[in-house]
């Protein structure tokens, strides 16, 4: 896969105005708009693309969302590996990190970091998927229970019956028996 940049806003929360601008220059050369900020981010740079943040003194309050719930990549810049400043970037989900020193291998930094916030944002989708489909599930006995009142048929064949429904219409069993409830006065429903 190709990772490009170009086009992205990043930010820069570091408290080194010199740090701040290694950064962005090496992240203009990628293509990427950056502001820099300390101590905090402005709640506008929650719409920023690419976060790189400062983890040896980094705190809680610096960020406008709660603690780990990044609405972007973040890479953290190590200075000191000490063990409590490493433990309040893995709390706050940094995705990558980069030695203060090696800013020359941001863009490795960058493609770790896309790759690791995205695979994130996948298993809240599947997780919140899953909690609205389990939500849904009193919906599948109830479309069980009258399918085998109108059909005359027992709970294996009704089940069956909402299955091959769900399948026609391309829709998870859950969605399939809320439509299927839905649609009860409609004869091709049950055709």
């Amino acid at each position: 896969m190709t990772y490009s940049f170009a086009g992205m806003q990043a930010c820069v929360l570091h408290p080194s105005t010199e740090v701040r601008e290694r950064v962005a220059l090496r992240l203009s050369s990628l293509g990427i708009r950056t502001e820099g900020r300390w101590p905090a981010l402005l709640p506008e740079d929650a719409a920023v693309d690419l976060l790189v943040v400062d983890i040896d003194r980094g705190e809680d309050g610096q960020f406008p969302w709660p603690s780990g719930e990044a609405p972007m990549p973040v890479v953290g810049l190590v200075g000191s590996e000490t063990p409590g400043r490493l433990q309040w970037a893995l709390r706050q989900d940094v995705d990558a990190f980069l030695p203060i020193g090696a800013t020359a291998t941001l863009f490795s930094a960058l493609v770790i970091a896309t790759a690791r916030h995205a695979e994130r944002a996948e298993r809240r989708r599947a997780t919140a998927e899953a909690d609205r489909r389990n939500g849904l599930r009193l919906e599948v006995i109830r479309a069980v229970l009258v399918i085998m009142r109108r059909e005359d048929i027992d709970e294996a064949a009704a089940l069956k019956r909402l299955r091959a429904f769900a399948m026609v219409e391309q829709l998870p069993l859950e969605d399939a028996a809320t439509q299927l409830l839905s649609d009860l006065g409609d004869a091709k429903a049950w055709a």
